[in-house]
């Protein structure tokens, strides 16, 4: 499992001290990111290019990766929560962040759906 963790930035030995030495609860907390809906309502905001409701979900989306230190997508929703924070909106950063946190969202879940 820290392998395969590993491929998606996940800083393994930190992360499960965190989570109280716990992998199975760690490994719980992962699947539900599964079932999580704001990436799906972000990739949809930012289609409709409604910025306000991108940032919404962005930031939890955020929370979420940073709470489960899911460091791969963390490195492209970081920038994006950031970039729709506050007008001007720059929608070519916008729109280039989205494609990359959208490939690391692909192998992360991936890799999730794996263990």
């Amino acid at each position: 499992m820290k392998d395969k963790l590993a491929q998606i930035g996940v800083e393994y030995d930190e992360t499960l001290k965190r989570f109280m030495g716990k992998e199975d609860f760690y490994l719980r907390m992962l699947k539900k990111f599964l079932d999580d809906k704001n990436y799906g309502e972000l990739k949809q905001a930012v289609a409709d290019k409604n910025w306000p409701e991108a940032f919404k979900h962005a930031h939890t989306v955020k929370g979420l990766c940073g709470n489960l230190s899911l460091g791969d997508m963390l490195k492209y929703v970081v920038p994006l929560t950031e970039e729709l924070r506050s007008e001007p909106y720059n929608e070519e950063t916008i729109l280039a962040y989205m494609e990359d946190a959208n490939k690391a969202y692909d192998q992360t879940v991936e890799v999730i759906r794996s263990l």
